[in-house]
C-alpha cells in the first residue's frame, strides 16, 4: 500500500514538471512548446520562449553591390543582422562571449556539408579586404551570436558548430530566395544604367510584396536592405522596412567586374543544390596577363593573369600571380569565374591547364 501511494505521488510531481514552461537556460527547448503562428516583434511574441523567436526579433538581411565580388548579375552579402524591434543594433562585441570564433573557415568544413558551404560562401558572402574567414568571423560573432534560438541551448540534440552552420546556410537560402539582381533585371533596371530610386522600390515591392531600404555610397548602389520577422522559430517573413535608405532621385548602378552566372540555380544554399565551384575575388585583383588564355588545350605555354570571358575546358585553372596570390581562375560552365584558395594558400601552376594550392 505504501509502495503505492508512493509511485502515485512520483507520477503526479512528474506530470505536474512535465507541465512547466521549459526555461532555455536550463532546459532544451521542445518542439512542441513553440507556437506556430506568432511574428517576433508582435503584441503576441511577449513572453514566447527566446528559444522559439529570436530575442532580437527584426531582421536584417544585407545585400551589396560592390565591384569585384561575386559574379557580375548577383548581389552579395554583407550579413544577416539581428535588430531590436524598434531597430536597435545588438552589442557590437556580439551577444554570447562563449561564441566568439575566429576560425569560422576551418569549422564549417569540419561539420558535415560544411566544405560544399564554403564554397558557396567564398562567391556570395566575400570580403572586400581579401580575407573571407576574417569576414565570416567577425559577422558570426558580433551578429550571428545574437539570434538567440539558435543558441546550443536551444537544442536538445546539439552537435557542435551546429549554430555556425545554421546561421550561414540559412543566409544563403534568404539571398536565393530574395534575389535582389533578378527582381530589379525584371523590371528593366540592369547594371549600367542610371534608374530613378523609385522605380528600384517599386520593382522590390512588386517582386517580394514588400519594399527595401537602398542605401548608396556617393550617388551610386552601395547596399539593399530586406527586414524581416521570424515565426514558426525559424521561417523568416518579409517585413516593411525602418527607412527608405540614403538613395535620392537618379542613381548609378555601375555594371561590375565578374562573370554572368550560368545558371541561377547555382547560388542556391547548400541545403536543396550542390555547392557552386567559383568564389570571389577581392577588391582589386592583379592586372591579367598578357598572355592569351591558352587553357583549351593540353600543351603551349603556362597562362598567368585573371581570365575573362569564354573557356571550353571545364575545370581548368590559372593561377591570377602563381606562388604569390591566393587567386586562381576557373573554367566553370563555359565561363571563366575567380577562385581563391583557403586562407594561408596560395596558387601554384602545374600545367597550362591545372594548379594546386599550398
Amino acid at each position: 500500500m505504501k509502495f503505492s501511494t508512493l509511485a502515485a505521488s512520483v507520477a503526479f510531481a512528474l506530470s505536474a514538471v512535465s507541465a512547466l514552461p521549459l526555461n532555455h537556460s536550463v532546459l532544451s527547448r521542445r518542439a512542441d512548446t513553440c507556437p506556430t503562428d506568432v511574428l517576433s516583434c508582435s503584441a503576441e511574441s511577449k513572453g514566447v520562449s527566446s528559444c522559439c523567436l529570436p530575442e532580437m526579433g527584426l531582421i536584417l538581411l544585407v545585400q551589396q553591390w560592390y565591384n569585384g565580388l561575386g559574379p557580375a548579375d548577383e548581389f552579395t552579402i554583407h550579413g544577416l543582422w539581428p535588430d531590436t524591434c524598434s531597430g536597435g543594433q545588438g552589442p557590437s562585441t556580439g551577444c554570447d562571449s562563449n561564441r566568439i570564433y575566429s576560425d569560422i573557415e576551418t569549422r564549417l568544413n569540419d561539420y558535415k556539408g560544411g566544405p560544399a558551404l564554403v564554397d558557396q560562401l567564398n562567391t556570395y558572402w566575400a570580403s572586400y579586404k581579401g580575407d573571407n574567414n576574417a569576414f565570416w568571423a567577425h559577422e558570426w560573432s558580433k551578429h550571428g551570436t545574437c539570434i538567440s534560438n539558435i543558441a546550443p541551448s536551444c537544442s536538445s540534440n546539439f552537435v557542435k558548430d551546429q549554430d555556425v552552420y545554421h546561421y550561414f546556410n540559412k543566409t544563403l537560402e534568404l539571398r536565393t530566395q530574395y534575389n535582389l539582381y533578378q527582381a530589379l533585371a525584371a523590371a528593366g533596371i540592369t547594371p549600367g544604367s542610371t534608374p530613378q530610386v523609385a522605380d528600384m522600390h517599386t520593382a522590390i515591392q512588386k517582386a517580394f510584396g514588400v519594399d527595401a531600404q537602398i542605401n548608396c555610397n556617393s550617388g551610386s548602389l552601395s547596399e539593399i536592405w530586406l527586414y524581416f520577422k521570424v515565426k514558426n522559430n525559424d521561417e523568416y517573413v518579409t517585413t516593411a522596412p525602418l527607412s527608405k535608405g540614403s538613395c535620392k532621385g537618379a542613381i548609378n548602378y555601375p555594371k561590375k567586374s565578374g562573370s554572368i552566372t550560368p545558371s541561377k540555380t547555382s547560388a542556391a544554399a547548400v541545403t536543396s543544390q550542390p555547392a557552386a565551384t567559383s568564389a570571389p575575388a577581392a577588391t582589386s585583383a592583379p592586372a591579367a596577363s598578357t598572355n592569351a588564355p591558352t587553357a583549351t588545350s593540353p600543351t603551349g605555354p603556362i597562362p598567368t593573369g585573371k581570365q575573362t570571358g569564354k573557356c571550353s575546358v571545364s575545370g581548368a585553372t590559372v593561377c591570377v600571380s602563381p606562388g604569390t596570390s591566393n587567386q586562381y581562375s576557373k573554367c566553370n560552365q563555359g565561363n571563366w569565374v575567380l577562385n581563391q584558395c583557403k586562407t594561408g594558400l596560395v596558387c601554384y601552376s602545374d600545367t597550362n591547364t591545372s594548379t594546386h594550392c599550398a
